[in-house]
């Protein structure tokens, strides 16, 4: 199984390679690579972007009122 946060952590640098490559070469690699760990963070068992999770559901930043404000 591999690691959630890592794949995350390899996708956001892959787009970050790619929006900071001159060459077009270099782009498109860093793409395909990026649409690489898209994918397998799709098919991870975790929900994070599977169809498993349903319209908002997911996370709740909120979970017992206050939406943020300070006591």
């Amino acid at each position: 199984m591999e690691d959630l946060n890592y794949l995350l952590k390899c996708e956001q640098m892959e787009l970050l390679k790619e929006q900071h490559s001159i060459c077009a070469t270099s782009r498109a690699a860093h793409r395909a690579r990026a649409r690489g760990y898209g994918r397998r963070i799709r098919e991870h068992h975790h929900p994070y972007r599977s169809g498993a999770v349903r319209s908002g559901a997911a996370f709740a930043p909120y979970p017992f009122g206050g939406e943020g404000r300070h006591s």
